[in-house]
């Protein structure tokens, strides 16, 4: 009896139906390939602006402030605007004594477009005063020149080459800014930067900081001990709450919305081809019952088909979820200029999820069949 018991396996119905098998796999495995498309999908609309609006923060600080001036007190709007890059370039001085603080410069604050799929975000362009602080933040955000030059004089700015693949077929990248501005440069970077030399009469005075990276320094209090009110702070938390909440909030929900409904069609398909297993295995089980096998044995070699099924599943759902955003990457979105991690953690829990509820749902009909298992006598 001992090597009849050894016998029993999961391998052998698996070989002898491998259409009924085959079934539950591609269903279980196109489950994973929806839910994480979709993951990534939603990347791609919210992590190019995370990119820009988040993870820039990392190496920066924005500061806002009116520097107590009214530009009404001033005999000219010439007049008011040097008064104001002065103001903010000393007290971006105070903001250098600072330890994690590397440059801190005024800039005037205009933008350019990024286009998604589903929606257009505004990326920060910094209008410094001089070339020299072009190249220090260059620098500072790891960046390369990759063609043409770096701005030399008002009116010049460079730009990110993904931003320019963004808008090879519309043309509307500087449409924000106006007709003054010209592309003299094309740079490389981890992020979507734009940047050049300010022309006379840009007022949106702003102070950008550049920060060690990583650094969690709040540079308020150092702009409050001057005498001025901060008007706007932007780091890495406040961005990361606003973009979140604006946005990365609405997409996790319907992410998720997706993820149940999805999920809840697919219990009801595989609930159907466990039922249909079961009722073709009734008789099999019950023979085996007569043999002497166990109803806890032969449970275990059904549950072994079962999780055999998934784990093919997962594999064959791993390999087809990774070509087909590798796919989409090439075709869909490196021709915008757009970059997106294949990678999809936040896909995982949600995948796990469902598959645990749908072997724990796959028990039902499994007890089920296993408390109408009769010895063949007792058939007769």
């Amino acid at each position: 009896m001992h090597n009849t018991k050894s016998r029993l396996s999961p391998w052998p119905y698996l070989r002898n139906n491998r259409v009924r098998s085959t079934a539950l796999v591609i269903s279980l495995a196109m489950f994973m390939v929806m839910i994480y498309v979709m993951n990534y999908i939603i990347g791609g609309t919210n992590e190019p602006f995370r990119k820009c609006d988040v993870e820039t923060m990392d190496r920066l600080r924005i500061v806002s402030s009116r520097m107590n001036l009214d530009n009404m007190d001033f005999d000219s709007d010439e007049a008011f605007l040097a008064e104001a890059w002065k103001e903010a370039a000393d007290l971006g001085k105070e903001m250098e004594k600072e330890e994690d603080v590397v440059r801190a410069v005024p800039y005037a604050a205009q933008y350019v477009s990024l286009n998604s799929f589903i929606g257009q975000y505004g990326v920060d362009c910094y209008l410094f005063q001089e070339a020299s602080c072009c190249e220090m933040y260059l620098s500072h955000m790891e960046a390369k020149l990759i063609s043409g030059r770096m701005p030399e004089n008002p009116g010049e700015i460079v730009v990110d080459r993904k931003l320019l693949d963004n808008h090879k077929n519309d043309n509307d990248l500087l449409k924000s800014m106006g007709t003054s501005y010209k592309v003299v440069g094309e740079v490389s970077s981890e992020y979507y930067l734009c940047f050049g030399i300010a022309m006379p009469g840009e007022n949106n005075v702003v102070i950008l900081a550049m920060v060690k990276p990583g650094s969690d320094i709040d540079l308020r209090p150092v702009v409050e001990k001057q005498g001025y009110k901060v008007r706007n702070y932007v780091d890495t938390a406040v961005a990361e709450k606003n973009l979140v909440e604006g946005m990365g909030g609405s997409l996790d929900t319907v992410q998720t919305i997706f993820t149940g409904v999805s999920g809840g069609l697919l219990l009801i398909c595989v609930s159907v081809v466990v039922a249909i297993h079961i009722m073709d295995r009734h008789n099999e089980w019950c023979l085996l019952n007569s043999i002497g096998f166990s109803t806890s044995e032969i449970y275990l070699m059904a549950l072994k088909e079962l999780l055999i099924c998934v784990l093919l599943a997962m594999i064959v759902g791993t390999v087809l979820s990774f070509g087909s955003c590798i796919l989409m990457e090439k075709l869909m979105y490196n021709p915008i200029g757009i970059t997106i991690n294949i990678y999809r953690i936040g896909a995982i829990p949600r995948i796990l999820a469902v598959i645990a509820l749908l072997l724990g749902i796959a028990q039902i009909p499994l007890f089920s069949g296993m408390r109408k298992i009769q010895t063949i006598d007792a058939i007769e």
